[in-house]
């Protein structure tokens, strides 16, 4: 009796261990993360072929012999008040020994968005000069290719240019030949006002 009894005893403190020694485990799920803001770097600037010269609307290109005063002859493409717009691009450039300088001007109704051939302008006038030891000058007579519009946006006309250009050599020192060159590259140029291309005497 005195056994069964002790017995008992025991069971019920091993039950009462058991139980007492069980661990409630509970799951944490963590809080989501907060999606970090993508960073975009900031785009680079876009760079162009040419800067150089100016865009002008109520403006034609006139004859170049049509220069009352000299001073206008240093400003190689000759403009007059007219019904279209014309495109100037000027560059300076080195080959070799030689730098060159070329100016390419471009007569159009508009420079509206678009591609347009050059052979459907009013007008084109170009002139590249070697301004080296071997002075010499390329005048344009017939052009071929595309200029596209981009955009005209505060103030600049942007776009691309792909042109080839047949010509003739002018110089002291041999006979003129003909001659083909191309003028390629984007542009961003500046709006002007007809006056504000004219050289001004102090």
């Amino acid at each position: 009796m005195r056994c069964t009894s002790i017995a008992i005893v025991l069971f019920a403190v091993l039950l009462a261990a058991c139980s007492g020694s069980e661990e409630q485990v509970r799951m944490e799920i963590p809080p989501p993360k907060k999606a970090e803001p993508a960073i975009t770097p900031p785009s680079a600037e876009r760079e162009f072929t040419f800067n150089e010269r100016y865009f002008i609307k109520n403006a034609s290109i006139d004859d170049p012999e049509n220069i009352d005063d000299a001073l206008q002859a240093i400003r190689v493409i000759q403009l007059k008040e007219g019904r279209n717009q014309v495109l100037v691009i000027s560059s300076f450039d080195k080959l070799a020994e030689s730098s060159l300088e070329t100016w390419f001007g471009i007569e159009m109704p508009s420079f509206s968005p678009g591609t347009y051939q050059l052979k459907d302008a009013r007008q084109i006038a170009f002139y590249r000069f070697y301004l080296g030891d071997e002075r010499k000058r390329i005048d344009g007579e017939s052009f071929e290719g595309t200029i596209t519009i981009e955009e005209e946006k505060d103030g600049y006309l942007t776009g691309y240019i792909d042109a080839t250009v047949n010509g003739v050599t002018k110089s002291f020192e041999e006979e003129s030949k003909p001659v083909r060159v191309t003028f390629s590259g984007s542009f961003r140029i500046q709006e002007v006002k007809l006056e504000d291309t004219m050289m001004k005497r102090r």
